[in-house]
């Protein structure tokens, strides 16, 4: 492990990250808030003008004292890990000095969440009192969180070669890394030219449909990451109904893998319905909403409503976006049971979503009906295929391992929850919410609610459970193994992203 290299490297994206502070200033100094400094300056103009240049004078040393160069795979593993720790530590300063949150572990908790994209909120309702600049700065936190902090490093910093590909596959939101060009640093530019793309497109939309540029800006910024994060309490409720299917739509973007995107931007349109995983996630979605339409019809003056709320809470969780137009913890069981399984399941691969991603769901399906044929018939040889290529068994090995990861985390998180005083759905429910990254859950962390009623513990958890489900569980657990810190390379702990 050279750990020069680490600092190194982790001082450039420090340096990169710090230039993110001077965006909310634009809002401080348009809306011209208070309170004032000096008497006419906006105090949280010169905070973030602070922040922003605290940020870049730390991150320069680190990459003058280290060695700003290329990296293998393990140290790739920990400079991934240490920066989402790092710049969520970062990103929790402005929550805490402009006063909106008093506790280190409330304002580590929502920059945890912002940077994750998970969506969940301490701050106190109603969420319309607070700064429209510390609150454009979570937004903003879930925009850069959603394609990831290091792929857009990857993007910039061009003397990276085979460490950016290792970066990637550390980082990036998915079982596997698709190159779209030859060089991954020409890839990670790409995908950030669609995912910049895909947010104008919303934020024109939003404007026709009458919203302003604040909101239109706010709510492209959490819709395209995935992230939820609203600026009003009723979320995306405080909104009429051309406004939530504008929402639906780039939801769906969002949670759709961008080398998808790739190719329907190129007009190989062919190719992106010929993808299991996208005709499995889009039949997913319909299903869904078609049971949860036909439970809910008569609960709404018009059916068109209950369409409407019914397609919207089974995408938003779905894509782990975590918007909401109703109360869902409301509905009938079924329905909320079928909710919690979508929190589970996720979005697509390579998509800004989070759960445990469709493609892992599907090949753990078919490897269960594999050995139920080969138990009917043991002479019977079964292969896995998708797409009509053969599944390696190394991969539906490494698959099985992520999901008995998962649901071990998921049990012990529970458990730990309910020991720090929360009754069993929603302990249940907001690890689910937080290990998939989604934001809201179920009983008491319903939509009514916010994770301001889990106690300092148990927020503290939530946290780090978010920090594993964004690094998608084994890029975290590894960094607590002492073998990777003794040695140079751990290329095999990666075999699960071929």
């Amino acid at each position: 492990m050279r750990w020069k290299v680490v600092l190194g490297n982790l001082g450039s994206i420090l340096k990169l990250f710090g230039y993110s502070f001077y965006v909310p200033i634009i809002p401080a100094l348009y809306y011209f808030e208070g309170p004032y400094a000096f008497g006419f300056l906006p105090f949280n103009a010169l905070l973030f003008l602070f922040m922003a240049n605290l940020t870049i004078n730390i991150g320069y040393p680190m990459e003058i004292f280290g060695k700003a160069e290329d990296f293998h795979h393990d140290e790739a593993v920990v400079l991934v890990g240490s920066t989402w720790l790092l710049l969520a530590l970062i990103s929790s300063m402005p929550f805490l000095l402009s006063g909106m949150l008093s506790s280190p572990i409330d304002g580590f908790f929502e920059a945890m969440s912002g940077m994750t994209t998970t969506g969940a909120t301490v701050l106190p309702y109603p969420l319309e009192q607070h700064p429209k600049s510390v609150m454009m700065w979570r937004a903003l936190l879930q925009w850069m969180g959603g394609m990831g902090v290091i792929v857009l490093s990857v993007a910039i910093l061009s003397k990276l070669s085979k460490g950016g590909l290792s970066l990637l596959e550390a980082e990036a939101p998915g079982p596997s890394i698709t190159r779209l060009k030859p060089k991954i640093m020409e890839t990670a530019k790409i995908l950030w030219y669609i995912y910049g793309l895909l947010t104008l497109c919303q934020i024109i939309l939003l404007l026709g449909a009458g919203l302003s540029l604040y909101d239109g800006v706010y709510h492209s910024l959490t819709t395209m990451s995935t992230g939820g994060f609203s600026n009003y309490t009723g979320s995306i409720g405080h909104f009429g109904s051309p406004v939530q299917w504008i929402i639906i739509f780039f939801m769906l973007m969002g949670g759709i893998n961008f080398s998808l995107h790739y190719q329907a931007f190129k007009g190989d349109i062919k190719r992106v319905f010929a993808n299991v995983e996208f005709r499995v996630f889009i039949a997913l979605l319909l299903g869904s909403t078609a049971v949860i339409t036909y439970i809910l019809i008569g609960t709404d003056a018009v059916p068109i409503d209950s369409l409407r709320n019914a397609m919207f809470q089974v995408v938003s969780l779905s894509t782990s976006t975590g918007y909401t137009t109703t109360n869902y913890d409301a509905w009938p069981e079924m329905a909320r049971i079928i909710l919690l399984f979508l929190m589970v399941i996720g979005a697509t691969a390579g998509s800004t979503g989070g759960g445990m991603k469709v493609l892992r769901i599907y090949l753990v399906f078919k490897n269960v009906l594999r050995s139920f044929k080969e138990f009917v018939n043991p002479r019977r040889v079964v292969v896995v295929r998708m797409g009509g290529r053969v599944i390696e068994e190394s991969t539906l090995d490494i698959i099985t391992k992520f999901f008995m990861a998962y649901m071990l985390i998921f049990v012990i998180g529970s458990l730990l929850l309910v020991a720090a005083g929360m009754d069993l759905m929603t302990s249940i429910s907001g690890v689910i919410s937080a290990l998939s990254n989604v934001g809201p859950a179920l009983a008491g962390l319903g939509p009514e609610y916010n994770f301001r009623v889990v106690p300092p513990a148990g927020r503290f958890l939530l946290s780090i459970l978010m920090w594993i489900g964004r690094l998608e569980i084994f890029t975290a657990v590894v960094l607590f193994n002492p073998q990777l810190y003794k040695r140079k390379r751990i290329g095999s702990i990666f075999r699960f992203k071929k």
